[in-house]
């Protein structure tokens, strides 16, 4: 009989080590290996209910997420509004100017400080900087050093030495190449072929005007010592100077250069208008160094392209108020209000109530009736009577029955052009006149925009603040459930591992039962 006991119980003790080392092989699931029970489907339903009060907090953190994306989207429309009135209080935006000419070799553009004027004016002539050509040479020539006179040195108009043209050879490549490497006036130096075998050498200044685009090229001697020398008009030699400084008792030369054998192309001018007038020499001469004319009127900048003709009519420019600039801006303010007056429909919508009572349609924030004020205060910031008589209407601003509002560009162009200081006036009064206590358009709307935007007191900050604060005490408190849900899973595993055990045991003891009687039996027979 011992040895049949002694074989249960092995049995019983295998079972056992099978039982626990499925329960320690996995985390979430406990298959019945006596019972045949589906251990891991049932301790998933158990958790499922358990985890009841986790999924409803989640369901408020996503509730809560969707308001904030609902307030920040209302909050971003109302900025835009906000940025569209603050363009309307700048002094700018009702002083824009625009400028316009007569004749088409001359431009005139206006800056934010132009005011209105017109000024006639002939163009004499045009800016232009110092090209000159040399005498001819052989490009093939290993040296070519000495039909051009080099060394030599290239000086600024009032005799201040910009470079030492001596290149090392007296190839056309490294002439040119030191020629371009003389810094002050941009010089370029170009060679230009006459016929085979003859060219001459172009030197321009990239500059212009009568001194910024003017240069002198003086010769220079050679010493034995290797140091450099230039060479006077009356035959003697003084020491080059350093780049910087002035040549000692330079003068201007009478012909093109100070160093012969070269031919003027171009000389070096400022550009010249004549402003005419009726009394006194009956012209007042304008120069520049370049062909634009800035602040010729204050703001404004001209620039020439073309002599005036002989005879030929004077150029006429004029300054006036850029109305378009100002409609441009008024159209923005409607357009960026209208946006705003969409998203708070869409957002604090009641929805529609069907057949069977069922709500759709309705918006996140359906229930906050601050938000929905928002609409109604936008509106009537823009309709309400303006100095507490006029229509808006009178402007080109009015309302529509859908909840948004129009603007008539026709209507507002025709009262701006009639009368833009009162145009202003209306709409943006303290932009005008600091001391007035009148509200129009602009600033009824800034106050709506910063009441609802404020990075402090505004409603919608407040709102989305709050909600954000809500999210993160729900994500808290799922954070806990986790916790709690993993004792849980824990204890249903070991639960259910101790009653395997428990049938485990209960069916090795009824077969050892059985063997007894089994036994029993065999032997009485």
């Amino acid at each position: 009989m011992f040895p049949a006991f002694f074989h249960v119980t092995s049995i019983d003790i295998r079972q056992e080590h099978r039982i626990m080392t499925s329960v320690s092989s996995s985390s979430s699931a406990v298959d019945g290996l006596i019972s045949g029970l589906d251990t891991s489907s049932i301790i998933a339903k158990l958790l499922s209910v358990d985890a009841a009060p986790q999924t409803q907090l989640k369901n408020n953190v996503s509730a809560a997420q969707t308001k904030v994306n609902a307030y920040q989207s209302v909050n971003a429309r109302l900025s835009a509004l906000q940025t569209a009135a603050s363009a309307l209080t700048q002094p700018s935006t009702w002083t824009a100017a625009k400028a316009s000419s007569s004749d088409t070799n001359v431009t005139a553009t206006a800056t934010a400080s132009a005011t209105p004027g017109a000024i006639a004016f002939t163009v004499d002539s045009l800016a232009s900087g110092k090209s000159i050509l040399s005498r001819s040479f052989d490009p093939s020539s290993p040296d070519i050093r000495a039909a051009l006179s080099i060394p030599l040195d290239v000086v600024a108009s009032d005799g201040t030495l910009l470079g030492t043209v001596n290149p090392t050879s007296g190839s056309l490549s490294d002439v040119t190449a030191a020629i371009n490497k003389v810094a002050g006036l941009g010089l370029t130096a170009v060679a230009v072929r006459i016929s085979d075998g003859n060219y001459r050498l172009q030197i321009s200044s990239s500059g212009t005007g009568a001194t910024k685009g003017n240069f002198d090229l003086v010769p220079v001697v050679a010493n034995s010592d290797g140091s450099l020398s230039v060479r006077n008009s009356d035959g003697t030699t003084t020491p080059n100077p350093v780049v910087g400084q002035k040549i000692a008792g330079y003068t201007t030369p009478s012909g093109t250069t100070s160093v012969g054998g070269y031919d003027l192309l171009t000389k070096a001018q400022d550009a010249q208008i004549s402003i005419s007038t009726l009394t006194g020499s009956g012209s007042i001469p304008v120069t520049s160094a370049t062909n634009t004319f800035n602040d010729l009127m204050p703001g404004v900048a001209v620039t020439v392209s073309g002599v005036t003709p002989a005879g030929g009519a004077p150029a006429r420019v004029s300054v006036a108020t850029d109305a378009s600039a100002v409609v441009n801006s008024v159209s923005s303010l409607v357009t960026a209000a209208n946006a705003a007056l969409s998203e708070i429909a869409k957002q604090s919508s009641s929805g529609q109530v069907g057949a069977t009572g069922a709500v759709s349609g309705a918006g996140v924030l359906n229930g906050d009736s601050a938000v929905r004020s928002l609409k109604a205060r936008i509106i009537s910031a823009v309709t309400s009577a303006l100095g507490g008589s006029v229509s808006a209407a009178k402007y080109g601003l009015q309302s529509t029955s859908d909840g948004q509002l129009k603007f008539d560009q026709g209507v507002f162009s025709a009262a701006y052009a009639a009368d833009p200081k009162g145009t202003q006036s209306a709409l943006a009064p303290t932009s005008l006149d600091s001391t007035s206590t009148a509200q129009g358009v602009v600033e009824r709307l800034a106050a709506v925009t910063k009441a609802a935007t404020d990075s402090v007191t505004g409603t919608l900050t407040s709102a989305i603040k709050g909600q954000t604060s809500t999210i993160s005490d729900l994500t808290k408190r799922i954070s806990d459930w986790d916790v709690r849900l993993q004792a849980k899973q824990a204890y249903y595993q070991k639960y259910y591992s101790q009653l395997e055990i428990a049938l485990q045991k209960s069916q090795s003891q009824g077969n050892w039962l059985s063997g007894q009687l089994a036994s029993m039996n065999s032997s009485n027979g």
